[in-house]
Parts: structure tokens; C-alpha cells; sequence
């Protein structure tokens, strides 16, 4: 590859990384209607840090340093449950307990009394950890799934950056005392979003007690139950609008309670952290009611249409073709305050389709009230182009599903962007392919044009080409005799005189000069065919070329 050719091509690659940087990057917002007034709670909330969120919406209602630091002490186990649940297929798979499970716990920490050897099924250790709170089976589980404690906390923090979390660090499975072991309000919300929606993680947070199989310590099962108050019956925070949630705490955390709650069709997450007892349960309830009382769901009538958004995506060079299939992956739900007026949300797009947008997604609307975000909605082109792919099998059309096929294939604007990269490289390189062309044929049409003017010269001094090269031959033999051949006379028929000739001079010299005119006359066939032949390439010969 030469150095020009590996210049241009370093020019492609930064031009591509232009274009996919260009098409990564969230257009401004739409001029924003009236601004609207947001709302907050009445009362006080004692917690250092809590978060009010709708569910479905991912709206945060109300706030306080949602996004501070935080022990989340064992509130981390249900990100313990949900990790489990996404990787174990089997929840009756049988784990067998060891050292690593049950020792080095410290000072304090409630365990389900397991013991080295005891054999616990999967479920009855989600039931243990997510009611009980206890260490001992977090570790079991993250052992089983992970191999170690460090490796399970590891998938923890990953897969917590993968819901949107962007301060969480995990450092083991309980949330036992670590001083890298933090989250935030915010973060524990999204974790706890992603709990709601998995039905397997509510249909065990939907009771309130379990008894596990027999243990060591416990032949006749351990009945575990649930420590949050406001799920348990017959407490006097019991509420039943909620589903669920998990309680936590450390010296170093203060209370922590996280709580997933439902009412007539809306779901609520309430987030507080480095709170007392029993403030904790009456902050959650506080917000909880505040989230309910003060705000609703509304859905926004056809979208696409209400915001111009196929316009929208032409204008920006989204889409560019002329049937595209625009429309709004699900209903476009907003939160508002009650009362609020659905006309005076704005709306943003945002072309950044990460890991987690649909397979046919160009954009998500990002819709705002009173600069608070209150939901969006994913955009799909489900244009499909209908390919004519033709058999090259030589059957009829027709014949046994090979005469011909259609291929449909879904564009998106990244593939159109990835189209436009590869056209991009395909035109430079035949650029190049053509320059070569241009040059090769100015060569040989350089070379036509000598020869042209060669025969005009021979036509003018009346020669032939063969005369040429004669004359050129003897031209060569008059300036160096040794040129000439050493007996141009052998082709030539001898006569009867000069073999006999020949015959006396040998007899004359001895019977040894015949042999050495045998041998001298033989010697330069034989050598040339030694050296030319392929047996012997070692010599030299044409073989060794």
C-alpha cells in the first residue's frame, strides 16, 4: 500500500467517525410552549436524601440530593434478586453452601442460620435474602452465579450502568459495611424501576412469608418474612397500595427503605436514604401520597402528527426517503400535575439510540413540563425495502421456491449512515483503481506512438523491419568480431573431400586424438544440457530461474 493511498484512507476513517459522531448528537429542542408550574409535597421529609419517581414515565416528582452519595446498606439485595433472577433459568436448582457463604460476615449481620454442606434451593435463597435480609444467603447466590463474591459484585455494578446508573459502585451482594459500596437515590430508583417490571422479582415481593427446605440448623424448614412494615399486615404503617420494596440499614447508612407502590392503574417508586426510624416509614409515606394525590398520567394523542416528527427527521436527514413508515413505538405517556394542560408540554428529539432502543428505532421524543422531564417515547421507521434477489441455481422461475426471492431488510438511519460510510470507502478506492487505469493506458499509448513514429522512419529509408534488424546484426559484427559465430559452416552439408580430410588427420595424431576430438566435439552439447536440464538445478540452469 503506498503512502498516499494510506493518507487518504486515514482521511476516510476521521470523515466516517464525523458522520456517526454528527448523527450521535441530541438536536436542541423545539421551541417550548407556556412553561407550566411544577408541584411540591406539603410537609417535611426528614431523610437525607429521598426520590419520588413514577414508573412508567421515569419522571421524578420530587427530589432531595437525589444524586448524593450514599450507603444504600441492604437495599443493595435487590439488585441481588434481580441479577439472580436474569441468570438463573432453574429457581429449584439445588446450591450447595459453602465457607465462603456463611464465614467472615460481620458483626451483627442477619443470616438465615445456614451451614457448610447444607444443600438450599435457588428460590428458597432469593426468599431468604429478599424477606430475611440475610448475608449469608446473598452470598450463596452471588457464589452460584458468579463464582466469587468480587466477580457477582462486579455484574452488579455493570449491570446497574447498563439501567442508567451513573454513581453506583457495588462491592459484595448485602450491602454489609464497605466504604466503596455507594449509590444514589436516583440510581436505587432506576434499580428499582427495572424490579417493578420483572414479574418473576414482584410475584416473591407479592407475599409476606416463606418457609424454606430443611437445613442443618433448621431440620424442619426456617419460616422467613418480610421486614418492610408498610407490606407486612397488621403493623401501623401497613398500606395497601404497596407491592413491595426492601428495607436496610448500617451504622454507617442510617435507615434506608426503598418501596414500590400501586394505585388505580399508576406505579410509584419512593427512595430514602440516611433516615431514622420510624421516619423512615413516614417519609415514604408522606411522598407516596404526595406521587398519588398530586399527579396523573396522561397519554399524548398521536405524536408523530402533534409534533411534525416525520418532517422533523426529514429536515435533520434522519430519513430521506420518500415511504417512510413513522410512528410511535407504544403510547406516548407523560406525568403532569393534575390539572395541568397536556398543550403545553414540549418536546425534544434525541438521535442517540443507545444499546437499549429498538431494533427499528431513529429517534426518542423526550417530552418536558415545567423543565421537568415527564416521559417519552421511541420513534421507529418500519419501512421495509423489498429486495429482488435472483437464483443462481438455473431453475426456472418458480421451480421448487429457487426461480426467485424477496429479502426485506429494515433501514434505520444508522444503517443508512453505515451505507453512506461504505459508499464513501467503495468511491475512493475507485478513484484509485481508475487513476492506475488512466496512467497504464498513457503508457501504452506512449509506447503506440513511438512504434508509429519507428515504422514512419523505416517507410522513409525504404526498409523493411526484418532488413532493419539485419542490417542492425551486421552493423553489431563489423564493430566486434568475436560476436560472430565460431563455425557458421557446420550447417552446411560437408563433402566427401573434407570428411575424409578430417579422417586422416585423426589417424594421423594417434589413437588418442580421436578420443579427444570425440570428446572435444561432444562437450558443448553435453554441458548445455546439463545445464539445462531440470534433474541437475543446482547448476545453474535455466531450472534455478
Amino acid at each position: 500500500m503506498t503512502e498516499r493511498l494510506k493518507i487518504r484512507l486515514k482521511k476516510l476513517k476521521l470523515i466516517c467517525l464525523g458522520i456517526v459522531t454528527l448523527a450521535a448528537v441530541t438536536l436542541g429542542d423545539m421551541p417550548a410552549k407556556a412553561a407550566g408550574t411544577w408541584v411540591a409535597p406539603e410537609g417535611t421529609v426528614n431523610a437525607g436524601a429521598a426520590i419520588v419517581m413514577d414508573a412508567d414515565t421515569e419522571t421524578v416528582l420530587w427530589g432531595s440530593n437525589i444524586y448524593e452519595l450514599c450507603y444504600p446498606a441492604s437495599i443493595t439485595k435487590i439488585m441481588t434478586g434481580l441479577l439472580v433472577l436474569e441468570n438463573c433459568e432453574d429457581l429449584d436448582e439445588i446450591v450447595e453452601i459453602t465457607a465462603d457463604s456463611v464465614y467472615g460476615l460481620e458483626s451483627g449481620a442477619v443470616t438465615a442460620g445456614l451451614s457448610v454442606g447444607d444443600k438450599v434451593s435457588v428460590r428458597d435463597l432469593l426468599y431468604a435474602t429478599l424477606y430475611r435480609s440475610a448475608a449469608d444467603s446473598s452470598n450463596a447466590l452471588a457464589l452460584h452465579v458468579a463464582g466469587s463474591i468480587k466477580d457477582f459484585a462486579a455484574m452488579m455494578t455493570k449491570r446497574a450502568a447498563e439501567l442508567g446508573c451513573t454513581s453506583t459502585v457495588f462491592k459484595n451482594p448485602s450491602g454489609l459495611t464497605d466504604e466503596e459500596h455507594v449509590t444514589t437515590a436516583y440510581d436505587l430508583a432506576l434499580i428499582g424501576k427495572a424490579c417493578f417490571d420483572n414479574p418473576q422479582f414482584m410475584e416473591i415481593e407479592a407475599g409476606e412469608d416463606w418457609k424454606m427446605g430443611p437445613t442443618e440448623k433448621y431440620p424442619g424448614g426456617l419460616t422467613v418474612s418480610v421486614g418492610h412494615k408498610m407490606v407486612k399486615s397488621g403493623t401501623k404503617y401497613t398500606d395497601g397500595r404497596v407491592v413491595g420494596g426492601k428495607t436496610g440499614f448500617i451504622t454507617a447508612s442510617g435507615n434506608t427503605l426503598i418501596t414500590f407502590a400501586e394505585d388505580n392503574g399508576r406505579r410509584l417508586i419512593v427512595v430514602v436514604l440516611k433516615d431514622k426510624n420510624p421516619e423512615h416509614y413516614e417519609d415514604t409515606a408522606l411522598l407516596m401520597n404526595f406521587g398519588f394525590d398530586q399527579f396523573e398520567n396522561v397519554e399524548l394523542p398521536d405524536p408523530v402528527a402533534a409534533y411534525d416528527v416525520e418532517e422533523r427527521l426529514k429536515t435533520d436527514k434522519i430519513v430521506t426517503w420518500a415511504d417512510s413508515h413513522i410512528e410511535a413505538e407504544g403510547p406516548a405517556v407523560v406525568t403532569l400535575p393534575k390539572g395541568a394542560d397536556p398543550a403545553d408540554v414540549s418536546v425534544s428529539f434525541d438521535y442517540n439510540c443507545g444499546a437499549d432502543a429498538p431494533e427499528l428505532a431513529v429517534a426518542r421524543l423526550s417530552f418536558r413540563y415545567a423543565d421537568v422531564k415527564n416521559g417519552s417515547v421511541w420513534i421507529l421507521d418500519d419501512r421495509e425495502s423489498e429486495l429482488e434477489l435472483s437464483s443462481f441455481t438455473g431453475e426456472e422461475e418458480g421451480g421448487a421456491g429457487n426461480g426467485h426471492g424477496s429479502f426485506k431488510m429494515p433501514f434505520t438511519a444508522q444503517q443508512a449512515l453505515i451505507g453512506s460510510g461504505v459508499m464513501i470507502v467503495i468511491l475512493i478506492l475507485f478513484t484509485l483503481f481508475m487513476r492506475h487505469r488512466r496512467k497504464v493506458r498513457r503508457e501504452q499509448e506512449r509506447r503506440e506512438r513511438f512504434r508509429e513514429r519507428h515504422l514512419k522512419r523505416l517507410e522513409e529509408m525504404n526498409l523493411t523491419e526484418e532488413s532493419f534488424h539485419e542490417m542492425v546484426e551486421e552493423y553489431k559484427h563489423r564493430k566486434d568480431p568475436g560476436v560472430r559465430e565460431a563455425a557458421p559452416a557446420a550447417d552446411k552439408p560437408e563433402t566427401r573431400q573434407q570428411k575424409g580430410a578430417s579422417a586422416s588427420d585423426a589417424e594421423a595424431s594417434g589413437p588418442g586424438a580421436a578420443d579427444t576430438a570425440d570428446t572435444a566435439e561432444g562437450s558443448a552439447p553435453a554441458d548445455a544440457a546439463d545445464n539445462g536440464s531440470a534433474g541437475h538445478p543446482g547448476e545453474g540452469g535455466p531450472a534455478d530461474e
